[in-house]
Parts: C-alpha cells; structure tokens; sequence
C-alpha cells in the first residue's frame, strides 16, 4: 500500500448530501495512511448543547454556528498536520464554507470531492436505513443545489451511485497522491 511522505500532508474534504457516503468514505480513506484523522463536522456541530440548531432553513444563527464548526474543523485539523497526520474531513458544505476551508488551507495541499450519487441511488440506502421523510426532503433539496453548482466550485465530482466503498475510496485516494 503506497503512502504519503509527512513532507507532502494533505488535507481532504469530503462533502455531499446526506447518505452520499462521506463517513463511510472517510473512515476508510484513513485507514490507507500510515498516520491519519478523520474530523467529522456533525460531531463538531453537535458539541452546541444550548442553542443549537439545525443548518436550515437558512437564518443568521445558522450562518453563525456552520462558520463556527468549520473553524474549529480548520483548527483542529491544523494540530494534526502539525502532528504529522493527513487529515480527512466529513462535511456537508456549500460555497461559503468550502471557500472558508480553501482560505484555511491556502498554503497547504487541499483536494474537496463531492460524493454525488444520484438522487435514486440516495433514496435505495435511505430505504435501507428507514430515514425520515424529512431528511429525504432536505437531502432532495441539497442534491439539487450540488447538481446546480457543480461545475462551478474547485471540487472533483465523484458519482458513487454504481460504486463499492472501495471503489470509491480508490479514486479519491489514488487523486490524493498524484
């Protein structure tokens, strides 16, 4: 298994809607690494215990605590770059946040991949899952803002729809050492 020099740490961010399979893919993307962190943003956001509140409908609060957990994604993923570890992170995204890790990160190696099945192969896994109506609702609305914007963001798109986990985990992981 080929790995990456601590000279050439990455930081990978992997984004997509709700059941796209950015923890999934996160976790096992570490796991080819010698030394690696996974931060997961939800876990990030969940550390607001009062006052926290859901990232839509769109409001000020929400703008407020999203900036918030991807600095303190940012940060933490500093300490394990400093530490010598490559550093994936789990976020759902949009062009405010990615722009935020992009400046972040603008002296280090940075590559964002959008995991976007198509919105059948999403609402297949939710079946599995037993998701909510809800969910599926705002992850039909996320599909369709990510299948909007994206040509226009520095992302590499990745439909994973027909893919395996390992399949998909490849492709990002062989673009990681190019």
């Amino acid at each position: 298994m080929s790995k990456i020099n601590n000279k050439n740490l990455v930081v990978c961010l992997i984004t997509g809607p709700s059941g796209a399979g950015k923890s999934s893919v996160a976790k096992a993307l570490a796991l080819k690494f010698e030394k690696s962190a996974v931060i997961n943003a939800d876990d990030l956001h969940k550390m607001i215990i009062g006052g926290r509140v859901k990232p839509y409908p769109w409001n000020e609060e929400v703008k407020k605590q999203l900036f918030l957990r991807a600095q303190n994604a940012c940060t933490l993923a500093n300490n394990f770059l400093e530490s010598g570890y490559n550093v994936i992170i789990d976020c759902i995204v949009g062009r405010t946040q990615l722009k935020q890790f992009q400046d972040f990160f603008h002296d280090r190696k940075i590559k964002v991949f959008l995991l976007l099945p198509t919105l059948e192969a999403l609402f297949k896994r939710f079946d599995k899952r037993g998701i909510n109506e809800e969910l599926r609702k705002r992850t039909q609305e996320l599909h369709e803002k990510y299948m909007l914007r994206k040509d226009e963001l520095n992302w590499q798109i990745i439909d994973s729809s027909n893919q395996t986990l390992e399949e998909t985990t490849n492709q990002i992981f062989e673009e990681l050492i190019k």
